[in-house]
């Protein structure tokens, strides 16, 4: 150590210039022995008191040469050999308090080493532990992810077929349904659905004949008698049967006030129905 430190707690700097001494081998720096000493007399480092003249002295740590040979010139060899030994020994004393700090200061660095070194390897230890089940959590996660892709892979395939038979399902509906329309259209012995609004007309499936001749032809002769007492129906040679199918065809999107009633429709024509008698008789009766 080339340069003693002042002894000051708070203070721990280097010494160059001027400073303050002790009795009881402490030094100060000249700002903090001012400070103190100004206070009072005890020593700031052991509170050593310090009442006597010579007990505290402000000494100059860089004497000029002039100073050097006058301070011991004319004392006797012992008293310089004395004076020496006693600034050796406060010297050596001032060495030994700074390694002794030092000591104290590197125990105290150690120690506090050893709890950071002992703080971490139990912080490593749990960050360990925590990745290591965080290792085991993604793991399990990646395991189900899978399962639910696979899972979702294979709902995907049965949707898509479900949605192929539901097409194949609809296309024969459709062509049914197609198939039951025009079958219904075209059947003329159907039942046929009325006009929009109105009740369905229902008009029966029946066929009669009906004998189509001349004016005077009209009147029917049913029977003449001939021999041998058989009964025999003349007809003329141009008569032809007739036969009527009355049907409806079905009208679509027809108004209900544009359309005609079913009364309307079976007014269209008008029919002489009765015996051939009877047909005779009223043919007669229009014609007088």
């Amino acid at each position: 150590m080339d340069d003693m430190v002042c002894n000051f707690k708070k203070c721990r700097k280097r010494l160059s210039s001027f400073a303050w001494v002790t009795s009881c081998s402490h030094i100060f720096c000249d700002e903090d022995g001012t400070r103190e000493f100004n206070r009072c007399f005890s020593c700031p480092a052991c509170d050593t008191n310090l009442p006597g003249k010579f007990d505290i002295v402000r000494i100059d740590l860089s004497p000029s040469e002039q100073y050097k040979s006058m301070v011991l010139a004319g004392q006797k060899p012992d008293v310089i050999q004395e004076v020496s030994g006693r600034a050796m020994a406060f010297w050596r004393y001032q060495v030994q308090q700074e390694k002794i700090y030092q000591d104290y200061v590197s125990n105290k660095s150690k120690e506090r080493s050893a709890q950071l070194e002992q703080y971490y390897e139990h912080t490593v230890t749990k960050l360990q532990a925590e990745v290591a089940a965080l290792k085991n959590q993604t793991s399990a996660v990646k395991k189900e992810l899978e399962s639910s892709k696979k899972r979702s892979h294979e709902l995907s395939d049965k949707l898509g077929e479900r949605c192929r038979q539901h097409q194949k399902l609809q296309m024969l509906y459709d062509s049914l349904r197609r198939q039951t329309i025009s079958a219904s259209s075209l059947d003329p012995n159907g039942s046929h659905e009325g006009f929009v609004g109105q009740a369905p007309l229902q008009i029966p499936n029946t066929s009669f004949d009906i004998p189509i001749s001349s004016g005077e032809e009209s009147s029917y002769h049913p029977t003449r008698h001939r021999g041998g007492g058989d009964r025999a129906r003349l007809t003329s040679p141009a008569e032809k049967e007739f036969v009527l199918r009355p049907s409806y065809t079905p009208t679509r999107n027809i108004v209900p006030s544009s359309a005609p009633s079913p009364l309307q429709m079976q007014n269209r024509f008008s029919m002489e129905l009765g015996t051939p008698n009877e047909i005779a008789r009223r043919i007669g009766n229009r014609k007088v």
